[in-house]
C-alpha cells in the first residue's frame, strides 16, 4: 500500500523542470535563409557565448563589413606610415546595409517577371487580372522598386535605420573601446558614405568618415576588384542547374494561379523580391509566403552554391583575396600585444588611442575571410558538398549567417588572466557570434593564442601570398584567357 502512495511522487520527480520542446513556437523565417541579401541578423554560430570568455576582456577590435573600402597608398609615403594608414581601415562592413536591388539581381531575374506582372493591367485599372490563389495579392501588389534607374545600388531609408541599430549594437558590446574611434573608412558611392555617416550617429564621439582614394587600392580591403583574374561567373552554371531543377515542382504548383507562362527564373525574381521589398520597407512581403519552407530552403541552397564557387573554398583564388585583410590585421593587432604595452614602454609607436577599427567593404570580401580561415568549410570534399541535383542538408557553408545587409567578420584582440598571467588571444566574429579558428582554438571559449594565430596568418601568406602572381596583376587579358 505505502509503494502505490509513493508513485506518484517518484513520477512527479522524473518529470524535467522545464517540460518543454526545443522547438516549442518555432516559426519558420525565410529571411534568415537568403545568402546575400537577408535583413541584418544576428548570427547564432557555434553556440559560443557572445561577451568574452571569463576571465578576459576585449582590447581591440577590427572589423570587416559589407561595403566598400580600398586602403590607398600615397607613393609619396614610406612604408611604414602606409601599413599605420591601412591598419586603420581594417574593420568593415559588407555592403552599405539595405539597398534597394543590386543591378545583376535586378536586370537578371526581377525585371523580367515585373514586366510578366504588368502586362496583366487591366486597360481602364490599376489593378491586374488573373491572378488567383496564393497570387492574388498580385492583383495590387505594388513593387518598392518603382524608378530602378535612380533606386538600384541605393541605400534605403529602413537601411540607415538598421544602420544605426547596428552601430548601438557595436557601441553595447564594446562600450570602452568604440569611444576611442576617429575615423572609419568608406569608399566614394553615395550608398557607403551614408551608411557610414548613419553608422557613426549612435557613437558618443565625432567620428571622421575618410572616403578612401580608389585610384589605388589596397589589397586587404576590395581583393577583387584588385585582382584581374577575379571573376563572378564561378558557379553560374551550376545555379542555372540546380535553378531548374528546385523550380520545376514550383512551377507545377503555382501556374494555375498565374494568367502568363512563368519560368524557373520568375521564380528566383519573386523569391529575391521578397528579400530585397522586405529589407526596403522594414516588413515581411507578401511575396515571401507563396513559397514552403523546403522552397526556401533550395532557394538558400542555390546561392550558397553560387558563392562557394565564386568567393568560397570552391574558388581557388579565395584564400589570396582572404589572407591579405587577415595579415593587415595581424600588424594591427601586434601593435597592441601586451609586450609591448611595459612599463619601460607604455606608448606603442604611432598609437592614437583607437582601439576600435572600422570600415566598408563589399558582399564578396567577408567570405574570403572566412574561407582563408576555414570558418566554413566542409570537411567533406567539394564535390559532395555541392551536388546540383538535391539540397546538400549537412554542409557547413551557410552563407545566410554571414553576408546579410550589414554583414561582417571581426577580429578581437582578448587580454585573459590564464594561472594569474595575462595573456593574449585572438576571437573571430561574424554577424556578432564567435566563430572558432578550426586550425587553432587553444585558448578560453576556443579562441586561438596571439601567437599561433600570427602563425596561422604567416603560413597562409607564405603559401598564399602572391597575390600579384595568382591574380596576373599587369597582364592584360588575351594572356589571362590563354
Amino acid at each position: 500500500m505505502l509503494l502505490y502512495f509513493l508513485l506518484p511522487v517518484v513520477a512527479a520527480l522524473q518529470i524535467p523542470l522545464s517540460p518543454y520542446s526545443h522547438t516549442q513556437d518555432y516559426e519558420f523565417d525565410a529571411l534568415i535563409h537568403l545568402p546575400g541579401i537577408s535583413p541584418y541578423f544576428d548570427a547564432i554560430g557555434s553556440g559560443l557565448a557572445h561577451k568574452a570568455p571569463l576571465g578576459c576582456k576585449v582590447t581591440a577590435a577590427s572589423y570587416l563589413m559589407r561595403h566598400a573600402a580600398s586602403e590607398l597608398l600615397d607613393p609619396k609615403e614610406n612604408v611604414d606610415q602606409a601599413l599605420i594608414c591601412d591598419l586603420f581601415s581594417t574593420i568593415s562592413f559588407a555592403h552599405s546595409p539595405l539597398v534597394y536591388a543590386n543591378d545583376h539581381d535586378y536586370e537578371t531575374f526581377m525585371e523580367p517577371f515585373l514586366v510578366k506582372l504588368n502586362s496583366t493591367f487591366a486597360t481602364a485599372s490599376r489593378r491586374r487580372l488573373g491572378w488567383t490563389g496564393p497570387l492574388a495579392f498580385f492583383e495590387t501588389w505594388e513593387t518598392p522598386i518603382d524608378d530602378p534607374d535612380n533606386q538600384l545600388e541605393k541605400i534605403t531609408p529602413s537601411g540607415v535605420k538598421d544602420s544605426k541599430k547596428v552601430g548601438k549594437h557595436l557601441l553595447d558590446r564594446y562600450p570602452e573601446l568604440v569611444p576611442t574611434t576617429k575615423r572609419i573608412y568608406a569608399d566614394k558611392k553615395s550608398r557607403t558614405q551614408d551608411t557610414a555617416a548613419a553608422f557613426v550617429k549612435v557613437f558618443p564621439q565625432k567620428v571622421e568618415v575618410v572616403e578612401i582614394n580608389t585610384t589605388a587600392s589596397f589589397h586587404s580591403q576590395i581583393p577583387h576588384k584588385s585582382c584581374k583574374a577575379f571573376s563572378k561567373e564561378p558557379g553560374d552554371r551550376e545555379l542555372d542547374i540546380f535553378l531548374e531543377t528546385y523550380t520545376a515542382p514550383i512551377l507545377t504548383r503555382i501556374l494555375k494561379y498565374s494568367p502568363v507562362p512563368l519560368v524557373s527564373t520568375d521564380i528566383m525574381g519573386m523569391q529575391q523580391m521578397c528579400g530585397y521589398e522586405s529589407a526596403i520597407t522594414g516588413k515581411k512581403s507578401k511575396i515571401c509566403d507563396i513559397f514552403t519552407d523546403d522552397e526556401w530552403m533550395a532557394y538558400e541552397y542555390a546561392w550558397d552554391l553560387k558563392y562557394s564557387y565564386m568567393v568560397g573554398h570552391g574558388n581557388p583564388l579565395s584564400p589570396y583575396l582572404g589572407f591579405p585583410w587577415l595579415n593587415t590585421t595581424a600588424h594591427l593587432m601586434s601593435k597592441f600585444h601586451a609586450p609591448q604595452h611595459s612599463q619601460k614602454n607604455p606608448e606603442v609607436p604611432g598609437d592614437d588611442g583607437q582601439r576600435f577599427f572600422l570600415s566598408f567593404t563589399h558582399r564578396e570580401v567577408p567570405p574570403f575571410i572566412a574561407t582563408a580561415l576555414g570558418l566554413f568549410n566542409s570537411s567533406n570534399s567539394f564535390a559532395e558538398e555541392f551536388p546540383t541535383d538535391r539540397i546538400n542538408w549537412s554542409r557547413s557553408w551557410r552563407m545566410a549567417e554571414l553576408i546579410p545587409f550589414l554583414g561582417h567578420v571581426g577580429v578581437e584582440l582578448l587580454t585573459c588572466n590564464v594561472e594569474d598571467e595575462d595573456r593574449q588571444f585572438i576571437r573571430v566574429i561574424a554577424n556578432t557570434s564567435p566563430r572558432p579558428i578550426p586550425a587553432c582554438q587553444d585558448g578560453p571559449g576556443a579562441t586561438c593564442s596571439f601567437d599561433r594565430f600570427n602563425d596561422l596568418v604567416g603560413a597562409g601568406m607564405r603559401e598564399y601570398g602572391d597575390f600579384d602572381g595568382v591574380c596576373k596583376n599587369g597582364v592584360d587579358k588575351e594572356e589571362r584567357e590563354l
